[in-house]
């Protein structure tokens, strides 16, 4: 970390010593460009010519070239690569415009408004204001001036003023496990006036803008598992209910996903040793293993001296289901044999449940 900030510095450093138009053209002058165009040579009468070697011949420049970006006017910088750093995110083999592929288990209007809503964020927070199309699944951002951020990444004097407009759309294909976020630069001015980019010029920039994005994807992924890892260390109100067939079940009055991850460390201090876990099927894969009764009796207070340790067989399996309902979740446990647990357990065994669930910082 230490040599990333001194190299990062240095790199600052080194490009103060040069002004902008200097950082993105070739060293050297432009004479070139005064340059006559050279005539083929004529041969005396009777002289045989050499052999032609068209190795080293430079190519003819394309009818869809733009002639005018030359000299300073050409933009010698390298085009930059989309770094796909959000969760589910990969690189699209689709050359001739940034996108980014992002796949999703989800349905596909589910999907489809998720990652719409990643991107309208995105463009929210970062101030971008938007024109949007949901029909279409398009975004336009309005007229962005570089920022002290843009300015510093791209190498920009302070008084040089880049005026810019993005286009973001979203395809989500048939099947709806895979969509593809795409950004397009759709205006471009510098100092005022409109400029016309070559391809490579242009392409940098929309990268530059779809990586912003990503990372904005990857940031707000860690805060939101970040906020769900604290919201799990706060206790959860236990009680006993039925479920739909009639089962005696313990009602979590926490969403699923909030319990789901709070039963990881609370199981444990049961009895009941995690094995395995697997959230499509909202089942924990234990084992018990009785806890020492020294342990027990320090994990309650004084009021809570009478709750007794669960009574179960060791070294038997269980299987701890959690299902959402609503706002809340509802827990059931399945023995070795696949048979739920009968009431007469599941009130027994309540007191020990709730007293774990309802303590924080588990």
């Amino acid at each position: 970390m230490r040599k990333l900030c001194i190299a990062l510095c240095g790199g600052i450093v080194l490009s103060g010593c040069s002004s902008f138009s200097e950082r993105h053209q070739a060293s050297g002058n432009f004479k070139y460009l005064d340059q006559a165009p050279s005539h083929q040579y004529e041969l005396p009468q009777g002289l045989t010519p050499l052999v032609s070697d068209k190795k080293f011949m430079i190519p003819e420049v394309s009818e869809q070239a733009n002639k005018n970006l030359v000299g300073a006017k050409l933009d010698i910088r390298a085009p930059s690569l989309v770094m796909p750093v959000a969760p589910n995110s990969l690189n699209s083999r689709d050359s001739k415009q940034v996108e980014v592929v992002f796949e999703s288990f989800l349905t596909q209007q589910a999907f489809r408004d998720e990652l719409w809503n990643k991107v309208s964020q995105f463009v929210t927070q970062q101030g971008y204001g938007a024109a949007m199309t949901r029909e279409g699944q398009q975004l336009t951002t309005r007229l962005i001036e570089s920022d002290p951020y843009f300015k510093l990444i791209f190498g920009l004097e302070e008084e040089y003023q880049l005026t810019q407009q993005y286009q973001f759309k979203l395809t989500v294909d048939a099947q709806g496990h895979r969509a593809k976020v795409a950004v397009a630069l759709v205006k471009h001015d510098e100092q005022g006036v409109e400029v016309e980019l070559n391809q490579f010029a242009q392409r940098r920039y929309e990268t530059r803008m779809m990586n912003k994005f990503l990372s904005h994807v990857y940031m707000q992924h860690n805060k939101n598992i970040l906020d769900k890892r604290l919201q799990a260390n706060v206790g959860v109100v236990t009680e006993m209910t039925f479920d739909e067939n009639n089962n005696s079940v313990y009602k979590v009055n926490s969403p699923f996903e909030l319990v789901w991850e709070r039963l990881a460390t609370a199981l444990p201090k049961l009895g009941l040793v995690v094995d395995d876990r697997d959230k499509t099927a909202n089942t924990y894969y234990t084992h018990f293993e009785g806890v020492d009764s020294g342990f027990w009796s320090s994990l309650f207070s004084s009021d809570e001296s009478d709750i007794a340790p669960l009574k179960l067989e060791d070294d038997q399996k269980y299987q701890i289901v959690l299902k959402p309902s609503g706002s809340a979740s509802l827990l059931s446990i399945i023995d070795g044999k696949g048979v739920l647990l009968s009431q007469q357990q599941i009130t027994a065994m309540y007191p020990a449940f709730r007293s774990v669930l309802s303590k924080k910082d588990l």
